[in-house]
């Protein structure tokens, strides 16, 4: 029995395997010829061990595509539909769109990382295989596997999203980050603690607390419940404008965004009795 495998962009990829796999004592008999810009591969192997054989194959075929092959298809849906972007936004969205790809669900919560995404085409090839003799590997992406190319086009079009937010973020960042270091300082140093619900109180050095209307009740209860508290601290601290703010909590992300704005005028307790947790006092 013969199939023939043919490449465009994978025939240092597709020989490699193939040769580990001769070498693993599967019994093929393989053929290379050039055909104009493609590599076909004669592979020969007995019809009585074609069921093992073909599944072979296959994995060979699905692990080219979905570790070789799956990078170019996403630059190439980058480069073609979102040429607004630079070469450096374009990596950006790049990396994106892997994140997307190996971590979401779809709707019925099924994990479309690149284990299932292989599995899913070695089954779509071993049907294709016990119909055809021959196998164009990049055809066979563009035109046999569909669903797999939208999985790939809704994972740079998330990216995308992705990192026009991140974009926005960071130049608002920068901004504040302008705005904090054209200020004078108006306060020495100020505390930041974390109440229990999750919102901020800001002392003195003196461990008077600091009355600002970003953090006041009235200005909560105006968000219905939705605010963000982090927004809040951000935008009590810029206005006090302190000279310096030390942080009384455990918050990755809060920490970051207070440092991305103030810089070095931030630092983290090691630990006293102000740090911990408190209830709110109404």
């Amino acid at each position: 029995m013969g199939i023939i495998i043919s490449t465009l962009d994978c025939t240092n990829e597709i020989k490699t395997k193939l040769q580990d796999l001769n070498h693993s004592g599967v019994d093929f008999m393989i053929a290379e010829n050039r055909s104009k810009d493609y590599t076909l591969f004669q592979i020969d192997f007995d019809k009585s061990s074609s069921v093992g054989n073909l599944r072979y194959l296959a994995d060979i075929i699905a692990d080219v595509v979905v570790n070789e092959l799956e990078k170019k298809f996403i630059n190439r849906i980058i480069k073609h539909k979102y040429q607004q972007f630079s070469p450096d936004e374009r990596a950006r969205i790049e990396k994106l769109a892997f994140k997307h790809l190996n971590k979401r669900e779809d709707k019925n919560n099924k994990s479309l990382n690149k284990i299932v995404r292989k599995k899913e085409i070695v089954a779509q090839i071993i049907n294709y295989l016990n119909k055809n003799s021959d196998l164009n590997v990049e055809g066979f992406v563009r035109f046999r596997l569909k669903n797999y190319l939208d999985d790939l086009k809704l994972a740079v079009e998330r990216a995308v999203d992705e990192f026009v937010i991140e974009k926005e973020y960071n130049e608002f960042i920068e901004l504040l980050r302008y705005f904090v270091e054209i200020q004078e300082p108006r306060i020495g140093l100020v505390n930041v603690l974390q109440e229990t619900d999750g919102s901020f109180q800001i002392m003195d050095s003196n461990e008077n607390i600091i009355k600002n209307e970003y953090l006041e009740g009235y200005l909560v209860d105006m968000f219905d419940g939705e605010v963000e508290y982090e927004d809040l601290l951000v935008s009590a601290l810029i206005n006090i404008a302190p000279e310096k703010i030390l942080l009384h909590f455990d918050d990755a992300e809060v920490e970051k965004t207070v440092k991305s704005i103030f810089g070095e005028r931030v630092s983290i307790c090691q630990g006293c009795y102000l740090c911990q947790p408190r209830c709110k006092k109404e």
